[in-house]
Order: structure tokens, then C-alpha cells, then sequence
């Protein structure tokens, strides 16, 4: 089938129809820089693993939206993909398993009576052939074209000389992809013959390559940028992420390099906010929270309308706005990481995680599981940052004030994040952005502290949330029991007290830290309420110093808690003097409640 529609007004559109194998055969493609990456998940292989590879007759599968990037005479025309890139990739993700298998089974079964392992062999030649083709000079060219060094190293040429590249989360799913079709493919071959596997591998080939796609073919590289959007408003599952990059790329320059460039560094931005995380809408949570940090909300449907509103004055404005992201970028790719570390100063440089108690903060909230607040903290940070207005006094403030408000309201209480703790958050942010003087950031400071105090949980229930805490790393919990009695959350809490009094600097470690249950575990039951577990039995210590005082009484290693700068507080003196080797459960209660009254009066005090 081929379809022209020829118009003064439309997008001139070419379609045709072609089983994956002509595409192959016939066609080179690229994905372009403002491309979105590769991302089908878990269930959509399966959809084409059922669909199409287990398919009885020829399957169609949907459309692709390309033009004509690089024309060839005597070969194959380079064909940019706009829509449809997903297909062909996982088509020759699909490929180069059914490759490596054919490979596989020729190496294994070499010398077995009745098989021929050349034609193994050549099935897997005939195989690469739909991955990477030679022209009449012998160069050779990808079929596929991808940003991804990975997808040429392991998917195309798996002889290529490595790279080293690390991969990015895009290159994470291509090889999630490939390991789900090996997992496929391997079960289904498994009990065969060598000649049946040889045979059920072609067979799995032929389905691939039959699948049926409608090629439309553009004419230009703007009709592209124009079809990439347009795609968005009919049903396509663009991300705002996808539009963003598309907006940037198209609107940041004309030319070529400088789109490349553009894109680059987009990349970057998304490797960076993409550190360690594994959520999808990763990228899109970014865009919304950096938005929210500087300017009045919006609904994250409407933001790329307003994003595009904000840069449609000029190239300037669209590169004016990358580096807002780019900035941004540097402050989130550390939000919600328990586990970040306080960075080296360096001279004339004012970053706020150089400053240990931003960083104990940071990590609090990512204890607590809380996202709520990132539109702030990227505030904070860059006014830091950027000015001379906010002292480190007053950042170190604003930070604690929002962890003593969750280790309450979400770590404690479990109290839930709203749309109004977000709008707070957001107001706050956008005020501290537009402020002109110290006294502006003062007042905005003091406004937090205030409306933060006033949506406190109430005391009694904190109070007896926190006299609730245990850790019993022995037993069997529940989800819910394990998310509060962390290691890393219970060493967070018990450091909390310590620091407060002096007795540790700000910037630790917490998996250098050790959990010490002054009566042993070894005298508790296997019940997880049981006083041994409690908060108000654990101290904290070195991690050497634990594991040398064992199980002994209190008394004998009083001493040795003091010098491993645990804290030591006022109930635990009273215990110390006390005749008896182990505490009573009703010390261990009344140290709970001392604890927790403390942690609402003066550690965690709003």
C-alpha cells in the first residue's frame, strides 16, 4: 500500500506498508536527539512476546513516523524515527538473542551424530544480517542507530571492542529487554534437539520478521518536530519529559551541532536526576518540582503549556531554561538518596551539601520517605548558591525545621503528605526565589516555622508513636513493622539525640554505626513488642566497640559506652548504678517515654 497526500496546507505524508524484514532489508534508521529513550516495560515484552512472536499469522504492529535523514545512491536511505523507534528496537533486541542462540546451540552441539553445526552457523549469519548490513565498499552500518554505545556493543555487534560506557537507565532497559527474551527463548528451546532448537529459532525469527508495521514517511525534520508534539494530543504515551527535550531541542537552534549539543546536554540532566532511582516519571517529577521551586504551581498536565509559554520568545529563552534544569540537576540527583555524604568545600563555591547539617537533613527526609518538600529544598539550595542573601545559619534552619516537621508528621505518625503540605512548600519556594534582602529570607524563614508548627500532629499521639519504636533485626516483620525499625532509620534517631548534645559533629556516616540493645536479644522473645526491642534499650555505638562487648551486663560496659561517645543520658545513669546485671522491663518503658519526651521538647522541636 502507498498513500501520498500531496496539500499547499498539510504535512506532505508518504505510508507504507512493510513486514519488519523489508524495514530491515531496505531501510537504515536512526533515533533522533530529541528522541525519548527506550522504555518498554516488563508487560509490554510480554505483550510482544504473546502478539507477535507467538503469533500464528502475520501480526500488525502499529506505525512508524520517519523521514528520509540521509539519502544514498546505490543503498539503503537513512530513515529518522519519530514514532514507532520502541517496535524496532525491541524487534532487534528480539534478533540478537535468536543470534547469539543459534551461536550457541552450533558451539554446544559441535560433533553431535545428525547435527551440522554449519548450519547453525549460518543461521546466525543470516540472523546479523537484519542488525548491521555492508554496502557495495564493504563498510558496514547499523540498521538501527541508537544514542546508546550499548545497543551497537551488545545488541548489533557483540565483537565490537567495549567501550566502557557506563549505561544510563535507557541502556538499563535494553539489557532488561534482552535478559527477558533470553529467559523466553531458552524455556522454549530448552527440551529439543539441536536440530529442533536450530528449527524453533528460525521459527522464532520468521514471527519477529513478519509482524507488519505502516511506515509514514515525512519530508522534512521540522514536519518531525511538529508530528513528535502532535502525537502527544492523540493518545500517544509521550511523557512530559519527551515533550520537554522535543520543545528544547527544536526551539534552541537550527542548526545541526548546536541541536546535538542541545541534546547532550539534555542527557546529562536526565543521567544526573536519574542517579539510583528507578521510577519511570522520574524525569517528569524533576520538571515539575524545579517549576515549583521557582515560579507559582501548576497541574502537571498544564505544565507544558506553561513551560513552552515561558521559552517561546526566542532560542536564547529555550537555552535560558535548559540551564535552569541543568542547575537544578545538581541539587536533585542528591534528594531522597539515604545514603549521600557531605562533599569537600571548595573555595568561593557556596554549596549547601559542603554544609554537614543541609546533608544530615537531606538524608532525614529520604529516611522518611518524603518528596514533598524538594521544591524548597531546591530553593534553599540555589539561593545558597547563587546569593549572598541566605546565611548558612539560616539554611541549616530551614532544613531542620522541615525534618523536625516529618520525623513528626510522616516518620512518627505516619500522617500522609497532601496537596496542602506541597502548596507549602511551593509558596515558600517561590518566595525565597523573588527574595531581594536577608530580611525578605528571614520573614520567609520565620512564616515556615510558623505555618510548619501549626499542622503538628497532635503531642500525645508523636509521643506515644515514638515510645512505639524497636529494632529486632532477628525476627520475621510485617512491610509496614520493617519500614520503622530500620537500622538506618533507628541509628538516625538514637545519632539525633547525640548530636544534639554535643557528643558527635554533624556529617556522619550512619552505616558506620553500630545498634547496641543493652539487655541482650538474647533474652527476648520472638515477640517483636517485647521491651528488648525497644527504643528505650538501644543505644548507639561504634561498630568495633559492639561487636567487643557482646552480651555483657551494663554495669561492666558502662565505661566503654561512655568512650564510644554513645549517649549516655540520665536514665541510663540511674541503670548503671543499679545492682541489678540488666534492666527491668519498666526501666526499659520509663527510658522510652524520658526518650520521647526529650525528642519532642528539644530534638525534633518545632
Amino acid at each position: 500500500m502507498s498513500e501520498t497526500v500531496p496539500s499547499n496546507d498539510l504535512i506532505p505524508i508518504e505510508s507504507k506498508t512493510k513486514t519488519i524484514q523489508t524495514c530491515f532489508q531496505q531501510c537504515l534508521y536512526e533515533v533522533p536527539n530529541f528522541q525519548r529513550p527506550y522504555s518498554w516495560s516488563r508487560d509490554q515484552l510480554m505483550d510482544f512476546w504473546d502478539d507477535v512472536i507467538l503469533a500464528k499469522g502475520d501480526f500488525f504492529f502499529g506505525s512508524t513516523v520517519t523521514w528520509v535523514s540521509e539519502k544514498r545512491d546505490l543503498f539503503s536511505d537513512t530513515y529518522s524515527i519519530i514514532d514507532g523507534q520502541q517496535r524496532l528496537t525491541t524487534s532487534a533486541i528480539l534478533l540478537s538473542v535468536v543470534r547469539d542462540a543459534l551461536t550457541e546451540v552450533a558451539v554446544g552441539y559441535a560433533g553431535t551424530d545428525g547435527f551440522d553445526a554449519n548450519v547453525a552457523n549460518s543461521q546466525a549469519l543470516s540472523t546479523q544480517k537484519y542488525l548491521v548490513v555492508k554496502d557495495d565498499d564493504g563498510k558496514s552500518h547499523p540498521v538501527l542507530r541508537r544514542p546508546e554505545k550499548m545497543f551497537y556493543e551488545v545488541i548489533q555487534n557483540p565483537n565490537a571492542i567495549p567501550s566502557g560506557a557506563k549505561w544510563n537507565r535507557s541502556a538499563e532497559r535494553i539489557g532488561e529487554a534482552r535478559s527477558f527474551f533470553e529467559e523466553k527463548i531458552l524455556t522454549a528451546i530448552k527440551d529439543l534437539t539441536p536440530n529442533g532448537q536450530v528449527e524453533h529459532l528460525k521459527l522464532i525469527r520468521s514471527n519477529a520478521l513478519k509482524a507488519r508495521v505502516i511506515q509514514v514517511e515525512l519530508a522534512s525534520e521540522e514536519d518531525g518536530f511538529l508530528v513528535f508534539e502532535t502525537l502527544n494530543t492523540r493518545g500517544s504515551d509521550l511523557r512530559l519529559s519527551d515533550l520537554v527535550k522535543n520543545l528544547l531541542i527544536r526551539g534552541g537552534s537550527t542548526e545541526p551541532e548546536d541541536r546535538s549539543a542541545v541534546a547532550h546536554r539534555w542527557e546529562r540532566v536526565v543521567d544526573r536526576v536519574q542517579l539510583g532511582r528507578v521510577s519511570a516519571d522520574v524525569v517528569d517529577r524533576f520538571i515539575w518540582q524545579s517549576w515549583n521551586s521557582r515560579r507559582e504551581a501548576v497541574k502537571e498536565p498544564e505544565l507544558f503549556k506553561a513551560i513552552s509559554r515561558i521559552v517561546s520568545a526566542s532560542p536564547a529563552a529555550h537555552l535560558s531554561y535548559l540551564k535552569e534544569l541543568e542547575r537544578d540537576a545538581e541539587t536533585y540527583q542528591w534528594l531522597e538518596a539515604e545514603h549521600v555524604q557531605v562533599q569537600p568545600k571548595s573555595r568561593g563555591v557556596r554549596n549547601a551539601f559542603a554544609v554537614p547539617e543541609f546533608v544530615d537533613s537531606v538524608r532525614a527526609l529520604a529516611l522518611f520517605n518524603v518528596s514533598v518538600a524538594n521544591s524548597m529544598i531546591l530553593a534553599v539550595a540555589r539561593k545558597f548558591r547563587e546569593t549572598g542573601l541566605i546565611k548558612q545559619a539560616q539554611v541549616i534552619e530551614a532544613l531542620r525545621l522541615v525534618e523536625a516537621f516529618h520525623f513528626q508528621y510522616t516518620a512518627l505518625t505516619n500522617s500522609g503528605s497532601t496537596g496542602g503540605t506541597r502548596s507549602r512548600y511551593n509558596r515558600f519556594a517561590v518566595r525565597l526565589e523573588g527574595a531581594k534582602s536577608s530580611a525578605d529570607v528571614a520573614l520567609a524563614i520565620k512564616d515556615l516555622k510558623e505555618k510548619l508548627r501549626t499542622s503538628l500532629p497532635d503531642h500525645s499521639r508523636s509521643f506515644q508513636a515514638f515510645c512505639s519504636l524497636f529494632y529486632a533485626p532477628s525476627l520475621q516483620l510485617n512491610q509496614a513493622q520493617k519500614l520503622r525499625s530500620r537500622k538506618i532509620f533507628i541509628a538516625y534517631v538514637l545519632m539525633s539525640f547525640a548530636k544534639l548534645e554535643g557528643l558527635l559533629p554533624a556529617g556522619q556516616n550512619l552505616a558506620t554505626w553500630s545498634i547496641e540493645h543493652i539487655k541482650p536479644q538474647s533474652l527476648a522473645s520472638t515477640n517483636h513488642r517485647d521491651s528488648v526491642y525497644s527504643i528505650g534499650n538501644l543505644t548507639l555505638l561504634t561498630t568495633r566497640l559492639n561487636s567487643s562487648l557482646g552480651d555483657a551486663p551494663l554495669a561492666s560496659k558502662a565505661g566503654a559506652l561512655r568512650k564510644g561517645r554513645a549517649f549516655f543520658d540520665a536514665e541510663l545513669d540511674t541503670w548503671e548504678a543499679s545492682p541489678e546485671a540488666f534492666p527491668s522491663d519498666t526501666q526499659i518503658e520509663a527510658r522510652s517515654r524520658f526518650l520521647a519526651a526529650d525528642a519532642l521538647a528539644r530534638v525534633w522541636k518545632l
